[in-house]
């Protein structure tokens, strides 16, 4: 039997802290906690669970000498900033100890939350607290508890909702800052990630950005915000990207944990986007030997959801909904992501598919990760964490820095000592989507089916997450709008600064792969024809962040949705192509 962990840290006097002051003597570890739908909660629950958040945020992060290791700040900042070790001020590098687009994505975060819960118990002096999840198979919207900025508890009263935001308890300062400049290259611009003491998480459609450089512009566009209507534009950016309900044939990325989940074939694809990419690119090149579907990792609709949070919308074709162009809520960053409350519901649930598709592919005891596939580097994606050399292999026995996990002691949740309620997910079968959400329609096998695939787009070069998108319009018009079709897309969930040289360009690059409507034949590296249709033309369309020119001429950072051409300075291609699969 695996022993548990003693996080028993001592922590430095929190005076401020005074309804923690008698808890922390009494605390005691419990063997075993059910995980809940954070909707199913009662009462008590939902109060013990909002205390516990409050307790913990009220903990100082003590010093670099003594730190205080049950403290909010502490925790959320193992995730991104404040950077540590070589990434403290080398772009090379990741200064935070999270991993993302590697084999250990799903099991450093069950780590990751495990630690954020043990936390919770320990302050709250609630040894059978639970952390819940936020059910994003059920759920189209934000829950509720999530956008009350209020909250009253039995006995403490009225306090402000620590679901809600979080303020820092230390500021941090930006290390990597640099220069961008827009397209025509006459503006140039500071990018500063720096957040100061007491700045307060956001969420979309609000702004976060409050270096030295944005402080003023996002003061000016925050301003405009209706808060009572904030909710209803983060609801409905939510809604889209789970749901995907505009006319196109893309799922929303409730039905890509499904896949993900159920169909995934094992561990390595399951877990992270660049193996998958790999393994896609597999199934493409050998096309005698076409099988059902592309591979979805976890990580890929685990993207989407923060970069909906953090206010970047959907690039489907609904042209009557406001997007959000200046919104940069702290979830849809990796840098700052873990510091808004919601983050470890959402990873709660992650864990909760990961362990779903352990449920289903007889892996809750053992697992292993393939030897030397993409994504087992630490340099596939994000950059070598502290304490990590740039050459070495991830595998199951690599420390899951900084908890004393390795991932083959987490394979096992009973062993860590908790469950998941959600017996309505075990069966064998994937869940039937509802009716709003848009899938592909099954394919008869005598009608031909063509795919496409896309890559050269480089993650060097752009400001913080974007959105790569495929779109399918006439040849004759590749501007007709009004006839376009979104094919395929991929949120790229990334730091705000990542590395800059050539060649680290040549290995961060977004790779996506899409079926083209059903009956489609390729007429070009880039075109295809749907029976007697007319031939249409892919297009790759990339939703990032620009230095903009508002309406008085000053520069503002801005998402737009841009078309990517081969004679695009930021990226080593993109290139494009369309090969027939079946019939």
């Amino acid at each position: 039997m695996l022993q548990r962990v003693d996080f028993s840290f001592s922590s430095p006097n929190t005076s401020n802290s005074g309804l923690t002051s008698h808890l922390k003597n009494t605390y005691a570890m419990s063997p075993f906690r059910l995980r809940k739908n954070i909707a199913d909660l009662d009462e008590k629950e939902l109060n013990d669970l909002v205390l516990a958040f409050h307790l913990l945020q009220e903990e100082g992060p003590g010093t670099a000498e003594a730190p205080n290791e049950d403290s909010f700040y502490t925790i959320a900042g193992y995730h991104g900033q404040p950077f540590r070790g070589a990434g403290y001020g080398n772009r090379d590098w990741w200064g935070g100890y999270c991993h993302h687009g590697n084999v250990l994505f799903p099991t450093w975060h069950r780590a990751y939350v495990l630690r954020l819960e043990d936390a919770l118990r320990k302050v709250s002096n609630k040894p059978n607290l639970a952390l819940p999840y936020w059910d994003e198979f059920a759920d189209s919207i934000v829950p509720n508890i999530f956008t009350q900025r209020k909250y009253t508890l039995p006995v403490v009263g009225e306090i402000d909702n620590p679901l809600f935001s979080y303020k820092l308890a230390q500021g941090f300062f930006d290390n990597l800052g640099r220069i961008a400049s827009d397209q025509a290259g006459t503006t140039t611009r500071k990018v500063d990630y720096s957040k100061p003491k007491k700045y307060e998480t956001v969420r979309c459609p609000y702004s976060g950005l409050v270096g030295e450089d944005d402080k003023a512009a996002t003061e000016e566009y925050n301003a405009t915000i209706n808060e009572a209507q904030a909710t209803e534009r983060l609801n409905e950016n939510v809604y889209y990207w789970l749901r995907s309900p505009a006319t196109n044939t893309v799922p929303g990325m409730r039905q890509l944990y499904i896949n993900a989940a159920w169909k995934a074939p094992n561990y390595t694809v399951f877990s992270n986007t660049t193996s998958a990419a790999k393994w896609n690119d597999d199934i493409f090149s050998r096309e005698h030997e076409w099988e059902d579907d592309f591979v979805v990792s976890v990580e890929r609709p685990h993207n989407g959801v923060h970069l909906a949070v953090g206010g970047y919308d959907m690039p489907d074709k609904d042209r009557n909904r406001k997007t959000p162009s200046q919104a940069n809520g702290d979830m849809g960053e990796n840098d700052t992501a873990a510091f808004d409350p919601i983050f470890f519901f959402h990873h709660c649930f992650i864990d909760m598919v990961f362990w779903l598709w352990q449920f289903h592919h007889e892996a809750t005891e053992n697992f292993d990760i393939i030897p030397f596939y993409p994504g087992t580097s630490p340099i596939d994606s994000q950059g070598p964490t502290p304490g990590m050399s740039a050459d070495s292999q991830l595998n199951m026995e690599t420390p899951l820095t900084p908890f004393r996990y390795t991932s083959r002691d987490v394979v096992n949740i009973q062993e860590l000592g908790y469950e998941y309620k959600c017996d309505k997910y075990l069966q064998k079968d994937p869940l039937p989507p509802p009716p709003i959400d848009v899938l592909p329609l099954p394919v008869p096998p005598s009608m031909s089916r063509s795919a496409v695939r896309v890559t050269g787009i480089s993650r060097s070069q752009r400001l913080g997450s974007f959105v790569v998108a495929i779109w399918a319009f006439p040849s004759d018009k590749e501007d007709d709008w009004a006839h376009a079709t979104l094919v395929g897309l991929e949120p790229v969930f990334s730091r705000w600064h990542v590395p800059g040289c050539a060649n680290c360009s040549n290995s961060l690059t977004v790779t996506l792969h899409a079926h083209l409507p059903p009956g489609s034949s390729p007429t070009g590296s880039d075109k295809f024809k749907v029976g007697d249709e007319k031939e249409r033309k892919l297009k790759i369309m990339v939703l990032d962040n620009q230095l903009i020119k508002d309406d008085k001429g000053l520069p503002r950072k801005k998402r737009v949705l841009n078309p990517i051409t081969g004679d695009s300075k930021v990226d080593p291609g993109p290139w494009i192509e369309v090969r027939k699969v079946s019939g």
